[in-house]
């Protein structure tokens, strides 16, 4: 757990400490995972609602992002601890990129709305994923911008079919 006075990545007074970030990370990341499972939680009502909501949806959409969230802390923990030489940044990539995908994949298949943005940035963090293990790290730039403007090219079609948009008016 301790690395080369070269390679510092967080210290504490003059004390190189880089598992402090990975165990808090990881620390908030299993508690959002048990507080996600540990039980359904009552999500209040607006005040003014037009759009009729179900309150199991909201609450399952609530649960759904807090595994997530913690999903994404845990491997956020474990990018801060596992040295750079390890394991390639590319793995990592796909890891957020397959956690992003797997949250709005299970909102489809519960009928509840995705969310646009997520699956866009996991789409985008598998890609360039995979684009750093094939060793090609300059595509990064052009192949963000190839999968903004395919979204926005396909952004009617997704409108139409009504996939993306707030998870409370599913």
């Amino acid at each position: 757990l301790v690395l080369p006075p070269d390679r510092l990545m967080f210290t504490v007074g003059e004390a190189n400490m880089p598992w402090v970030p990975a165990l808090i990370l990881g620390l908030v990341g299993v508690f959002l995972l048990a507080t996600a499972v540990r039980g359904k939680e009552e999500t209040a009502q607006a005040a003014a609602e037009e759009i009729v909501q179900d309150d199991e949806k909201v609450a399952l959409n609530k649960r759904l992002e807090a595994i997530g969230w913690g999903l994404f802390l845990v491997m956020l923990g474990g990018f801060a601890l596992v040295p750079g030489d390890l394991v390639n940044k590319g793995l990592w990539s796909i890891g957020v990129g397959l956690i992003m995908l797997g949250l709005n994949a299970a909102r489809y298949f519960n009928g509840i709305k995705m969310s646009g943005f997520t699956t866009v940035l996991g789409i985008i963090a598998l890609l360039s994923g995979v684009a750093q293990l094939l060793g090609m790290d300059m595509l990064e730039g052009a192949l963000l911008l190839i999968l903004l403007g395919a979204y926005l090219l396909l952004k009617p079609y997704f409108d139409k079919r009504q996939l993306f948009g707030k998870a409370e008016e599913s």
